[in-house]
């Protein structure tokens, strides 16, 4: 435990600095451009409108902010990997501590919009949206987000690994076979995800979040109807395991041939 607190401490002491500035630049952003623009334009009730596109703008850039956090901290590490590498820790250490904090960057990434348009909710009103379908459909945003994110990370880690193993051999064009390899992959999968066999394995035991929630959406003086939100629990599963296999077999590959 006290070399897995050391890792996070090293690389919470690296990256504290522009954490922080990026946190504030993103409060001050999201709590006073709405109010600008909407006293600019001469319509201040519609502050939290302006304020509810720009969090959502902010928080669906989010997505990459574990995967870009990851490549930034192990290209720091590359620069000197013989002083990294020789640490006693096993790779799942080294690189599970990047990865959590990756991931912890990109749950804070999400929060900081939440809060702020909750607080922007109370100061603003909205006569457009009540809170209840604000917070429902919110929440089932910002969870997706943060699982995507957590799969492109998995996704990038790996093939960053990829590129770390073909390098010797390619030098500056590993990274051109890297990007290439990554969209026949790419492709391979979405023909999967397509495919019959798909649907009868992993599209299994759907879970209908409609059927505890009003499907009508109050919008002014009229509603939509938003009738399916479907989740399967196979592909929950899934989706899981795949993230997990990726992590695996890119630290082993790391492991067996980089760090050597």
């Amino acid at each position: 435990m006290k070399q897995w607190n050391g890792l996070l401490k090293k690389e919470w002491v690296t990256m504290k600095w522009p954490l922080l500035m990026s946190g504030l630049l993103g409060v001050m952003v999201m709590s006073f451009i709405p109010l600008l623009v909407s006293r600019f334009f001469g319509f201040e009730v519609h502050v939290f409108e302006v304020a509810l596109v720009i969090c959502f703008l902010w928080a669906g850039a989010s997505v990459l902010a574990p995967v870009i956090a990851l490549f930034t901290m192990l290209e720091r590490e590359m620069k000197r990997p013989d002083v990294w590498l020789h640490s006693t820790a096993s790779i799942y250490k080294l690189v599970g501590a990047k990865v959590f904090l990756s991931s912890l960057i990109g749950a804070v990434g999400l929060l900081i919009p939440t809060i702020v348009l909750a607080v922007q909710y109370a100061l603003f009103e909205s006569a457009t949206f009540s809170f209840n379908d604000l917070f429902f459909f919110g929440s089932i945003f910002i969870v997706l987000i943060f699982a995507v994110s957590i799969i492109f990370m998995s996704i990038g880690f790996f093939f960053w690994v990829i590129d770390r193993l073909i390098k010797p051999y390619l030098k500056g064009f590993s990274i051109v076979a890297t990007i290439i390899l990554f969209f026949i992959s790419s492709r391979l999968y979405g023909q999967f995800v397509l495919s019959e066999l798909y649907e009868k394995l992993i599209l299994i035991g759907p879970i209908n979040l409609m059927k505890i929630k009003n499907p009508k959406i109050n919008v002014e003086f009229i509603y939509f109807e938003h009738t399916e939100t479907l989740f399967y629990t196979g592909e929950i599963v899934f989706n899981t395991f795949f993230v997990v296999a990726m992590f695996i077999v890119a630290a082993v590959l790391f492991e067996k041939k980089v760090r050597l």
